[in-house]
């Protein structure tokens, strides 16, 4: 049962000498603090613990991680937990998300660890991992791992009591005919091959050279990648320095394979594990991720798998079929324990580059080669970020969720383009890249105006912005076709509307405002424009521009990304669908060229 306790307010640190002397000392501070307090019952978190291999080879590391879910504004937090002393060694113990941790407390199989945020700042809400346990595998046989009582503190010091009594199972086995420790064996869901060798690569990557098994039944090739060989690299990579840091899995062609399969350890991939970018690449496709992919922490217990397959378009239409014509399609997937799992997070988005070289039509508009995102039904939906790169022969793009993927030409027009041939040619492009729409199948309206909302989705679309919505504007309803566009723009702190909790979606935009949206835009992406040291010098009506937008309409201009005419600005005018087509596609190669 959980017991809340209301402790009068004290200072921060006050917090800190609860949590951050000793375990003896802090107990004993508790138990003075908690004696008069009046304990109220409410429902309690959930914990679970999540075992980074549950069939440890003797002599090596298995981390347990410690998941809680509902929690409610832990800023501070003390677990007691028992291990199997006979079968395990506690070699260490972290909490990636809290500032300061006491050292813990072990006696014989019993631990205690108690850890801090620091600040004035919020405690940890929803699901997040509280710590990592790290244990060596010491000697054959079963043992658990259980944690009894977590003591939680809220940041209005708030104590709660909580008997967990979750428990976690593993057995120390021996390695496959024991060929030492640190040895692939090349054993385990027909991966095999030669060890994997690991070197210093180019521009400060480390590379990691597996040698693929194809499996006759499935055709696919597999690769595995044990924990020491993961470790060895990390290790090189966090030694080379820089601020990027990447591993590149380097899958060889396999002759008869038609997909290829790579397993990792799952502890790649924890709260506690080095950030980094980890590059995926094979025949079919590179694909590179992010080491904190999975959301709040929650990686599967079981190695992860990526899958980079051949797919098949027998479900598409006709119309569609035709499109793609002899184009590489991709499956992109991720699996844990046999278990395909359905992954997506905004926050980390995911890079597929497709080999790929174009006819000598598609080369004449390389802008009309784009890719497709084929749902599970069989729909096919433009993916904005999809472009030719003719440097390294690839098609490349961004997604932030696991699919099959097309490459495809798509040549759209509209039929009343003829009166703006300056903008029809990236009025097409941008159509046929599934960011500017038509008003009709046949007709785009170049003259017409373009209002707050329309431009909101237009720029998400163009810089494929991705992230946690923000609190909906009162006059943005719900259901509105452009509402997810504004709540992302808002979450980022990009639009921020004009007063009173309103973004008067329907009025059209002013050329100032948009640069400004695109300039915050730029600046979230870590691709800023400054504004030159003399800005807008040479305009005769710079005077007329807003205080609050001077930098913003100076640094695209000075980047090239607007024009004046006539030495004039025109910041308070409106734009035209088919002015910010262009200004769209002056956008989009900047910002990925």
């Amino acid at each position: 049962m959980r017991q809340t306790k209301r402790v009068g307010y004290s200072s921060m640190l006050r917090k800190l000498q609860i949590f951050c002397l000793s375990h003896l000392l802090a107990s004993a501070f508790l138990l003075s603090l908690l004696a008069s307090a009046t304990s109220v019952a409410y429902a309690a978190s959930g914990f679970t613990l999540s075992v980074s291999d549950s069939q440890p080879i003797v002599g090596r590391e298995v981390s347990v991680q410690v998941v809680g879910q509902e929690l409610n504004d832990v800023y501070a937090a003390e677990l007691q937990a028992t291990f199997d002393a006979d079968h395990l060694r506690f070699k260490s113990a972290t909490s990636a998300r809290f500032g300061y941790a006491v050292t813990p407390s072990v006696n014989g199989g019993q631990i205690v660890l108690a850890f801090t945020k620091v600040g004035p700042i919020p405690g940890e809400s929803g699901t997040a991992v509280l710590a990592e346990l790290v244990f060596e595998a010491k000697a054959l046989g079963s043992g658990t791992i259980e944690l009894k009582k977590v003591k939680t503190v809220d940041s209005a010091m708030k104590v709660a009591d909580i008997d967990a009594n979750t428990t976690a199972s593993v057995t120390v086995v021996t390695a496959p005919n024991d060929p030492g420790p640190g040895t692939d064996t090349g054993s385990g869901n027909g991966s095999g091959g030669d060890t994997p060798v690991v070197v210093d690569g180019e521009g400060g990557k480390v590379v990691i050279t597996p040698t693929p098994k194809v499996d006759a039944a499935t055709g696919r090739a597999v690769s595995k990648i044990d924990e020491p060989t993961w470790l060895k690299a990390v290790a090189k990579t966090v030694a080379g320095g820089g601020e990027l840091k990447k591993i590149r899995l380097a899958l060889s062609e396999a002759p008869g394979a038609k997909s290829y399969a790579l397993e990792l350890p799952a502890l790649a991939f924890r709260a506690s594990a080095e950030a980094l970018l980890v590059e995926i690449s094979t025949p079919l496709a590179t694909v590179t991720v992010q080491s904190h992919m999975f959301r709040d922490g929650g990686v599967p217990a079981g190695d992860i798998e990526f899958r980079i397959e051949q797919a098949d378009i027998g479900g598409l239409n006709e119309q569609q079929r035709a499109q793609i014509g002899d184009r590489p399609v991709i499956d992109v997937s991720v699996f844990s324990g046999g278990q395909k799992i359905s992954w997506s997070n905004p926050k980390a988005p995911v890079t597929i580059s497709v080999p790929y070289r174009p006819t000598a039509e598609e080369l004449a508009a390389p802008d009309h080669i784009t890719v497709w995102y084929i749902d599970g039904q069989g729909k096919a939906t433009a993916v904005p970020s999809g472009r030719y790169d003719s440097a390294s022969e690839t098609v490349q793009f961004q997604v932030t969720h696991l699919s099959q993927y097309a490459v495809a030409f798509v040549q759209k027009t509209f039929n009343d383009l003829g009166k703006v041939a300056w903008a029809k040619s990236a009025i097409e492009a941008m159509a046929s890249k599934g960011i500017v729409n038509g008003v009709t199948a046949t007709e785009f309206r170049p003259g017409a105006s373009v209002s707050r909302a329309d431009f909101a989705l237009l720029l998400v679309r163009t810089m494929d912005l991705q992230g946690e919505a923000g609190e909906a504007f009162s006059d943005v309803a719900a259901d509105a076709y452009y509402a997810d566009a504004v709540a992302v723009l808002r979450g980022m702190g990009i639009a921020t509307g004009s007063g009173d909790n309103k973004f008067r979606p329907g009025d059209a935009i002013a050329r100032q405002d948009m640069m400004v949206l695109i300039a915050k835009a730029l600046a979230y992406a870590d691709k800023a424009v400054p504004a030159p040291a003399e800005p807008l010098s040479g305009f005769t009506d710079a005077g007329s521009v807003a205080a609050y937008a001077r930098d913003s309409v100076a640094g695209l201009i000075d980047a090239g990304l607007v024009n004046g005419s006539n030495q004039q600005i025109h910041p308070k005018a409106w734009t035209t669908r088919a002015e910010t087509a262009v200004l769209m596609q002056r956008l989009y190669n900047y910002f990925y060229n």
